[in-house]
């Protein structure tokens, strides 16, 4: 298993012998939206606030699908796509949205997994906020669950750490666990997971490595990385990775052993 970090929640993933783009946002810097941030010096700051590590052709070369936790304008844009590229998406209602921009290869969660090749992805709950506003404002998203390799991956996606989590975490035990976690917040509340909320994960699931992602690209954000370095490293959290854009998560598995072997490698 191979997590590239690209931009934001925008992740290269390799697992099971497929690549996939999680959140493909491939925007220019500074072309996309400004959300309405509660940090004053952030009004009217345009969206991506950093540029891409790659050209969106290395991004997407050999990509085999896209896997998308829901439609917002910096998880999934119609930048540099292909609009035959295959793209997974939660319901049917971001199947219409991604249809309505002019993609014709959608394929729908539902009810059961869905098996490609020798992965099965589930999808899994996610709040997309810490209140009921801000959950009702911000709609439905998901995380997924992809199983088939040696070590199960949880994408949690854009949600706060609640019952949700803790079950999913319960249910499949994932050796690696993706996280959003700049804290991006609006004045109504907070809509995705901030320090506490990683420390949660970290006492939940002990044996699982975290990787910290959705990090310093957009103007409602609270937390930078650089926050959650500090913040782990006080803490103790060794389990958590936070990759800078670009930059791979290689995990490896010896032979005989249970536990993997991970680190990190800056692309070239």
């Amino acid at each position: 298993m191979i997590i590239q970090q690209i931009r934001n929640a925008t992740l290269k993933i390799q697992y099971g012998g497929f690549t996939i783009l999680l959140d493909p946002w491939l925007q220019d810097k500074g072309v996309g939206f400004s959300a309405e941030p509660v940090k004053e010096e952030m009004i009217g700051v345009k969206n991506p606030m950093n540029d891409l590590p790659l050209s969106p052709a290395e991004i997407l070369n050999d990509v085999d699908f896209c896997l998308v936790t829901h439609i917002h304008p910096d998880h999934f844009t119609e930048d540099y796509l292909p609009n035959d590229i295959s793209v997974f998406v939660q319901n049917e209602t971001d199947r219409q949205l991604a249809a309505d921009i002019g993609f014709r290869n959608l394929t729908v969660f539902g009810e059961q997994d869905i098996k490609i090749g020798d992965i099965t992805i589930t999808k899994a709950p996610a709040r997309h906020g810490d209140n009921r506003e801000t959950v009702e404002y911000m709609g439905e998203s998901s995380g997924y669950v992809l199983r088939g390799e040696a070590k199960s991956l949880y994408i949690a996606g854009d949600t706060v750490y609640y019952s949700g989590v803790e079950q999913t975490i319960d249910k499949y035990f994932p050796d690696v666990i993706v996280l959003n976690c700049c804290a991006a917040a609006m004045p109504a509340g907070r809509l995705i997971m901030d320090l506490q909320d990683i420390e949660s994960v970290c006492r939940k699931a002990p044996d699982s490595t975290i990787v910290a992602t959705h990090l310093d690209s957009v103007n409602h954000a609270l937390l930078s990385s650089d926050d959650i370095r500090t913040f782990t490293a006080q803490k103790h959290l060794t389990q958590v990775k936070i990759p800078v854009n670009g930059e791979r998560v290689v995990f490896s598995y010896t032979a005989g052993s249970d536990n993997a072997a991970n680190h990190t490698a800056k692309q070239s």
